[in-house]
């Protein structure tokens, strides 16, 4: 589970998403965690603050 968080939070960095709508989107074409998971996993309700997360992520 922990490679999938990882690897959805490089695409959202690598593919400068804005919104949770774009993420959501793209769940269609990659296997990346959908934005609920990516919220509890996170533990925050905010998608802003997950695409700040990505940012620091290699």
């Amino acid at each position: 589970m922990k490679e999938m968080y990882e690897k959805s939070l490089q695409m959202i960095k690598k593919l400068n998403i804005k919104d949770k709508q774009e993420y959501n989107r793209l769940l269609n074409n990659y296997l990346l965690l959908n934005s609920e998971s990516l919220k509890y996993i996170s533990q925050t309700r905010s998608f802003q603050k997950i695409i700040k997360l990505s940012k620091e992520v290699a």
